[in-house]
Parts: structure tokens; sequence; C-alpha cells
């Protein structure tokens, strides 16, 4: 049986506003339990200042794409993050190179034959082929957690809540949960507290990121985890990072290198 794609390669969700400061929030709260768990988190991968001072990434290493439960294609990958709303992967793979991009709430798809798709369309489609799309919360995070945990904690937009000691995949975690708050002039329910809600799972000893886990449509839970942690320029970067959808294995990646501030451009995430 083959598998959904991956929340890499098909995003749908409700198109809601991007929040501004200069909108209205309503009270977002930071839970001191969580608040102290989140800076140990971050004191232990290099520090704020440190995290903080990346303003891009690019890494490159090996990718296993499970296509099905029984089948899985081997190749190679790079991975590049900006700021909070960029991120490109590059998958060279034996049927030839596909890539994805997002870029500020914006989302490119490379197909291996070279035809491009973008979301939303730059051209009018028939309202039968239309679908809702969403870009992820901060989609640079996705290789690199940490920029994520900075925000939340500085940002009067998030609640930082602690959620509790889980099991999880046989060891203990702790579950901290980072949500966006909508405007407080706009209704937007529960459907906007479900797409934007994110829980970290972070080690009670090593204090490392575990896992990430949120909600794609269709009630789907999206997982990606994380290991083998390295410095690199005295930042713990997981090398090892894989995407998992409805409990099936979509990805892994295994990085070999991963480097900073290379000055990557808006053009770089342009499909």
């Amino acid at each position: 049986m083959r598998v959904a794609r991956p929340l890499l390669f098909v995003l749908v969700s409700a198109v809601l506003p991007t929040l501004t400061h200069a909108q209205t929030q309503s009270s977002a709260v930071k839970d001191p339990q969580a608040v102290n768990i989140v800076q140990q988190a971050l004191a232990v991968a290099g520090g704020t200042t440190a995290i903080t001072a990346i303003k891009d990434y690019t890494g490159s290493g090996n990718l296993i794409f499970h296509q099905s439960q029984d089948e899985a294609v081997h190749g190679t990958v790079t991975v590049s993050g900006r700021w909070l709303d960029q991120f490109r992967m590059d998958e060279n793979l034996p049927s030839g190179v596909r890539s994805l991009a997002f870029n500020q709430g914006h989302i490119g798809h490379k197909r291996e034959d070279g035809t491009v798709s973008h979301f939303p369309p730059q051209e009018a489609v028939p309202s039968s082929d239309a679908f809702p799309w969403q870009a992820p919360m901060f989609a640079d995070s996705i290789a690199f957690p940490y920029l994520q945990l900075v925000t939340a904690l500085s940002n009067p937009h998030f609640s930082v809540v602690y959620k509790g000691l889980l099991t999880v995949n046989g060891k203990s975690a702790q579950d901290v949960q980072i949500q966006q708050i909508p405007p407080s002039n706009q209704d937007l329910g529960s459907f906007f507290i479900l797409y934007h809600t994110i829980d970290f799972f972070i080690d009670p000893i090593s204090f490392q990121v575990v896992m990430t886990q949120n909600m794609i449509p269709k009630n789907v839970v999206h997982q990606v985890w994380y290991s083998t942690y390295t410095p690199v320029s005295g930042v713990l970067v997981p090398f090892s990072i894989s995407e998992w959808m409805g409990g099936q294995k979509i990805w892994d990646i295994q990085l070999n290198q991963m480097g900073f501030n290379v000055g990557l451009q808006d053009s770089n995430f342009t499909l």
C-alpha cells in the first residue's frame, strides 16, 4: 500500500490570515515551567545568543524516501533554511532531482521532469481543482527546530505551555506545547488552533528536542524526529531527521555536514 505523500509535498489546510504585530491579539500564556524547560533546551543547544545569530543554514547528506511500507528509494539531499519562513529541500533520486521550497507563505514544487507547481497557483484554476492550503508556521524549523523555540519565548503571539511528562518511543519526554494566538477581533475558532499548534517533546535529561508533533488536515498526526546531535560552530544540530505521517515513515535524512550564515537570498527559495 502506498503511503500518503509527505507533508513537504502535499499541504492542505485552511487559508488563514498571517498575524502581524499591528493586530490586536488575545492573551498568550507563558507557562513558567514550560519556559524553564525551553530555556534549558536552548542553553544545551548552544545558547539563545548563538542560535539567534543564525540567519540561514545549508546541510547535505543521504536520504531514504519510503514510497510504501515495503519500498524505499535511496538518494542524496540538500536542505536549506532562512529566517523563519523559508525552507528548501532538493532530493537527488534515481528518478531525477525534485525540489520543494517554502518562501514567505508560498510553496513551490519541482518534479523530476522539470515541471513546477505553485501554491497558491499563479494562474486561475477551475473551482473543481481548487483546494485550501497553508504553509507551516515556521518553515525553516523542519531541519533545525531551535529557532522556533527562541521565537516562541520572545514573541507575544505564541503561548508556551507545559503538557506533562510522557513516554515517547519507550523513553520519557517533556511535552511543551506552542500555540499561535489568533487575533482577538477574529473568531477563527478551534480550526485555527488545530493547525497552529505544535508540541515539542524534550528529553528531561539531555534537554535535546526528540520530536515535534502537529496535526495536518483530516486529523492526520505529523511528526518529525531528531537525533544524532552534532556541534556545528558551537550549536547542536540534529544530523538524523525523520518524518512520519499517520504512523507511517515518509523519509529519513542523515546529514553529513551543516553550515550557518552562508549568505542565502530570497532567490534561493524560488523555483
